[in-house]
């Protein structure tokens, strides 16, 4: 259903994905086709596979399956792929039957079927060229499912492993509702490896550009039995997008009027000293125009720090990105903005205790408004020298 959905959510990589099943060399004990068809009145993709020789042999054993993928013709990207997929279905199997991952025997997964999923699955990823995935809540589905162990509740054992940490729900409909390849898939491409738990994963904002729906085999009775793969395309602010601002304040002599992009968030979790490291680094930024935060009541009246950041339009997305990594910050208020600012001139002094730099401008009322760059008074020795300094180049400065 993964491939199919995401098959039919990018046409282009059918070609692709049928090339990479013929290279694992899994072609040549089955056909694999991708059929359009309906579930429930909506228009579906389906894999279907089919053997080609139902006495094929195969193996169960994990290290014999690893091995023959690390053999095979796959591009390196795509075997790696297959192979981690493939290592957490092992992992989980080893957990749930006490036994060392190397002594891992599979059941379903061993069938020429499921080992087309893995590959086919690694494939389409690896292709796709997606920067980011996120994941709905799961169904757990309900009841008993056979296995080669007899009847297990569902989710089976090794499901349920692969399932921790990922939200899950009751969709009403019983039975098996998710494999251990399908987990495998979601924990793979959440970028969740082994034991780890994984993390809510919530879809980024976006223009959607193209769906696709994979169906399974089985007919659910409330609802159709489709997996649905959005494609969200990133919209970035541009100088472009700037332009077509609807107000845009009046130019005027001596004025400099632009557009910015202001950053706000809410922190409740952060140290001052913490906070004040995270903001030297988001300065850091190409593009970054200010930053700095004040103290502020949140919700149930608690103290909080609202963190305000001005940066270029062109710059939004890494230093939105910038304030996610170095910030507890799980969310971003982004508003475009402009702004008028005078005009400012830089010009150096030479004073008692060596040059500094001297910013001035023009007020609109004919009126020159001049400050000594402290960082060049820095070494100084307190503040009454430093004031002292400031002074002299000043009044150095309008003579």
């Amino acid at each position: 259903m993964f491939v199919a959905a995401m098959l039919d959510l990018l046409p282009e990589c059918v070609t692709s994905c049928l090339d990479d099943l013929q290279d694992c060399g899994v072609m040549q004990h089955v056909n694999v086709a991708l059929v359009p068809g309906l579930c429930k009145g909506l228009s579906v993709k389906r894999l279907q596979v089919a053997l080609t020789d139902p006495l094929a042999q195969r193996t169960g054993k994990y290290r014999d399956l690893q091995a023959w993928l690390a053999a095979s013709a796959l591009q390196d990207d795509v075997k790696q792929r297959a192979q981690s997929i493939l290592l957490s279905i092992a992992e989980a199997e080893a957990y749930v039957h006490g036994v060392d991952v190397e002594q891992v025997h599979f059941h379903e997964i061993a069938d020429w079927d499921s080992i087309v999923d893995v590959v086919a699955a690694a494939s389409v990823i690896e292709r796709a060229g997606i920067s980011g995935w996120s994941c709905a809540a799961l169904p757990l589905g309900s009841g008993l499912v056979k296995t080669a162990h007899g009847l297990l509740p569902v989710p089976a054992p090794a499901t349920a492993w692969l399932l921790k940490g990922l939200n899950v729900r009751d969709d009403g409909e019983p039975g098996e509702r998710v494999t251990p390849t399908g987990a495998a898939i979601v924990r793979h491409v959440l970028g969740i490896s082994g034991g780890e738990m994984a993390h809510s994963i919530h879809p980024p904002e976006g223009c959607l550009s193209s769906v696709g729906c994979g169906a399974g085999q089985r007919e659910l009775q409330q609802r159709p039995n489709v997996l649905r793969c959005l494609l969200l395309e990133k919209v970035g602010i541009s100088s472009e997008s700037v332009q077509q601002f609807p107000y845009r304040p009046l130019p005027v002599m001596g004025q400099i009027v632009d557009a910015v992009i202001e950053l706000s968030f809410d922190i409740d979790d952060m140290t001052p000293e913490e906070l004040s490291v995270s903001l030297d680094l988001i300065r850091c930024n190409p593009g970054v125009l200010d930053a700095g935060f004040h103290l502020a009541m949140g919700k149930k009246g608690r103290p909080v720090f609202t963190v305000n950041v001005l940066c270029h339009p062109d710059a939004e997305s890494a230093v939105s990105t910038c304030c996610l990594e170095e910030t507890t910050t799980l969310g971003i208020r982004i508003q475009l903005i402009h702004r008028r600012t005078l005009e400012r001139r830089q010009q150096t002094v030479d004073g008692e205790h060596g040059s500094a730099g001297v910013k001035s401008v023009t007020r609109p009322s004919g009126a020159v408004s001049a400050k000594v760059e402290s960082d060049d008074l820095a070494d100084l020795p307190g503040l009454a020298a430093r004031r002292k300094e400031a002074s002299r180049l000043r009044e150095r400065f309008e003579s």
